[in-house]
Protein backbone atom coordinates (compact mmCIF):
# COMPACT_ATOMS: atom_id res chain seq x y z
CA UNK A 1 0.00 0.00 0.00
CA UNK A 2 2.84 2.41 0.81
CA UNK A 3 4.47 1.65 -2.54
CA UNK A 4 1.26 2.56 -4.42
CA UNK A 5 1.00 5.86 -2.54
CA UNK A 6 4.63 6.69 -3.38
CA UNK A 7 4.07 5.83 -7.04
CA UNK A 8 0.99 8.10 -7.16
CA UNK A 9 2.92 10.94 -5.51
CA UNK A 10 5.80 10.52 -7.99
CA UNK A 11 3.40 10.41 -10.95
CA UNK A 12 1.63 13.54 -9.68
CA UNK A 13 4.94 15.38 -9.33
CA UNK A 14 6.02 14.37 -12.85
CA UNK A 15 2.70 15.47 -14.33
CA UNK A 16 2.80 18.83 -12.50
CA UNK A 17 6.28 19.61 -13.80
CA UNK A 18 5.57 18.67 -17.42
CA UNK A 19 2.01 19.85 -18.04
CA UNK A 20 0.21 23.14 -17.37
CA UNK A 21 -1.94 23.15 -14.25
CA UNK A 22 -5.20 23.58 -16.17
CA UNK A 23 -4.48 20.46 -18.26
CA UNK A 24 -3.69 18.39 -15.18
CA UNK A 25 -6.89 19.62 -13.57
CA UNK A 26 -8.90 18.90 -16.72
CA UNK A 27 -7.63 15.30 -16.82
CA UNK A 28 -8.40 14.85 -13.13
CA UNK A 29 -11.83 16.45 -13.62
CA UNK A 30 -12.57 14.01 -16.46
CA UNK A 31 -11.43 11.08 -14.32
CA UNK A 32 -13.76 12.18 -11.54
CA UNK A 33 -16.54 12.42 -14.13
CA UNK A 34 -15.96 8.82 -15.19
CA UNK A 35 -16.05 7.75 -11.54
CA UNK A 36 -19.29 9.70 -11.03
CA UNK A 37 -20.87 7.95 -13.99
CA UNK A 38 -19.97 4.57 -12.50
CA UNK A 39 -21.26 5.58 -9.04
CA UNK A 40 -24.50 6.90 -10.57
CA UNK A 41 -25.12 3.79 -12.69
CA UNK A 42 -24.21 1.26 -10.00
CA UNK A 43 -26.33 2.98 -7.34
CA UNK A 44 -29.25 3.28 -9.77
CA UNK A 45 -29.14 -0.45 -10.53
CA UNK A 46 -28.74 -1.35 -6.84
CA UNK A 47 -31.77 0.79 -5.96
CA UNK A 48 -33.97 -0.46 -8.80
CA UNK A 49 -32.90 -4.12 -8.90
CA UNK A 50 -32.11 -5.00 -5.29
CA UNK A 51 -33.68 -2.45 -2.95
CA UNK A 52 -37.23 -2.33 -4.26
CA UNK A 53 -37.22 0.98 -6.15
CA UNK A 54 -38.27 -0.70 -9.41
CA UNK A 55 -41.58 1.19 -9.39
CA UNK A 56 -39.78 4.45 -8.57
CA UNK A 57 -37.16 4.67 -11.30
CA UNK A 58 -37.22 8.49 -11.49
CA UNK A 59 -36.71 8.77 -7.73
CA UNK A 60 -33.92 6.19 -7.91
CA UNK A 61 -32.26 8.17 -10.71
CA UNK A 62 -32.56 11.39 -8.69
CA UNK A 63 -30.90 9.71 -5.70
CA UNK A 64 -28.13 8.14 -7.76
CA UNK A 65 -27.48 11.40 -9.62
CA UNK A 66 -27.38 13.31 -6.32
CA UNK A 67 -24.87 10.87 -4.85
CA UNK A 68 -22.79 11.26 -8.02
CA UNK A 69 -22.80 15.05 -7.57
CA UNK A 70 -21.69 14.71 -3.93
CA UNK A 71 -18.97 12.28 -5.02
CA UNK A 72 -17.89 14.81 -7.63
CA UNK A 73 -17.77 17.56 -5.04
CA UNK A 74 -15.59 15.54 -2.69
CA UNK A 75 -13.04 14.44 -5.31
CA UNK A 76 -12.89 17.76 -7.17
CA UNK A 77 -12.47 19.73 -3.93
CA UNK A 78 -9.84 17.46 -2.41
CA UNK A 79 -8.01 16.06 -5.46
CA UNK A 80 -8.64 17.95 -8.70
CA UNK A 81 -8.48 21.52 -7.40
CA UNK A 82 -7.14 20.87 -3.86
CA UNK A 83 -9.35 23.62 -2.50
CA UNK A 84 -8.85 24.79 1.08
CA UNK A 85 -12.09 26.80 1.04
CA UNK A 86 -14.59 25.82 3.74
CA UNK A 87 -16.83 23.04 2.40
CA UNK A 88 -20.12 24.71 3.31
CA UNK A 89 -19.11 27.92 1.51
CA UNK A 90 -18.83 26.15 -1.86
CA UNK A 91 -21.14 23.13 -1.64
CA UNK A 92 -24.34 25.04 -2.52
CA UNK A 93 -22.78 26.88 -5.51
CA UNK A 94 -21.35 23.53 -6.69
CA UNK A 95 -24.74 21.81 -6.50
CA UNK A 96 -26.42 24.76 -8.26
CA UNK A 97 -23.84 24.73 -11.06
CA UNK A 98 -24.46 21.01 -11.50
CA UNK A 99 -28.20 21.63 -11.77
CA UNK A 100 -27.46 24.23 -14.46
CA UNK A 101 -25.25 21.63 -16.17
CA UNK A 102 -28.16 19.19 -16.11
CA UNK A 103 -30.34 21.80 -17.85
CA UNK A 104 -27.56 22.55 -20.36
CA UNK A 105 -27.12 18.84 -21.03
CA UNK A 106 -30.84 18.30 -21.62
CA UNK A 107 -31.15 21.45 -23.72
CA UNK A 108 -28.16 20.52 -25.87
CA UNK A 109 -29.55 17.01 -26.31
CA UNK A 110 -32.90 18.44 -27.42
CA UNK A 111 -31.22 20.89 -29.79
CA UNK A 112 -28.99 18.22 -31.35
CA UNK A 113 -31.75 15.61 -31.71
CA UNK A 114 -34.78 17.68 -32.60
CA UNK A 115 -33.42 20.82 -34.26
CA UNK A 116 -30.15 19.71 -35.86
CA UNK A 117 -31.49 16.16 -36.44
CA UNK A 118 -28.19 14.58 -35.42
CA UNK A 119 -27.78 10.88 -34.61
CA UNK A 120 -28.55 9.93 -31.01
CA UNK A 121 -24.96 8.96 -30.13
CA UNK A 122 -23.56 12.13 -31.68
CA UNK A 123 -26.19 14.17 -29.82
CA UNK A 124 -25.30 12.46 -26.55
CA UNK A 125 -21.60 13.17 -27.08
CA UNK A 126 -22.20 16.84 -27.87
CA UNK A 127 -24.60 17.31 -24.96
CA UNK A 128 -22.22 15.63 -22.52
CA UNK A 129 -19.26 17.60 -23.87
CA UNK A 130 -21.13 20.88 -23.54
CA UNK A 131 -22.07 20.16 -19.93
CA UNK A 132 -18.50 19.03 -19.21
CA UNK A 133 -17.04 22.30 -20.48
CA UNK A 134 -19.57 24.25 -18.38
CA UNK A 135 -18.83 22.24 -15.24
CA UNK A 136 -15.04 22.44 -15.59
CA UNK A 137 -15.04 26.18 -16.33
CA UNK A 138 -17.37 27.07 -13.46
CA UNK A 139 -15.54 24.73 -11.07
CA UNK A 140 -12.08 26.01 -11.95
CA UNK A 141 -12.76 29.73 -12.17
CA UNK A 142 -15.63 30.28 -9.74
CA UNK A 143 -16.19 27.51 -7.22
CA UNK A 144 -12.70 26.12 -6.55
CA UNK A 145 -10.70 29.18 -7.61
CA UNK A 146 -7.38 29.54 -5.83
Amino acid sequence: MGLNTNILKLASRLIRTHFPLWLTQAVKFGSVGVLNTVVDAVLYFVLTRWLGFSAFKILAKGISYGVGVLNSFYWNKSWTFQSKTETWAILVPFVLSNLVALIINGGAMHLCLNVKKLHEVQSLELATGTALVWNFTVSKFLIFKS
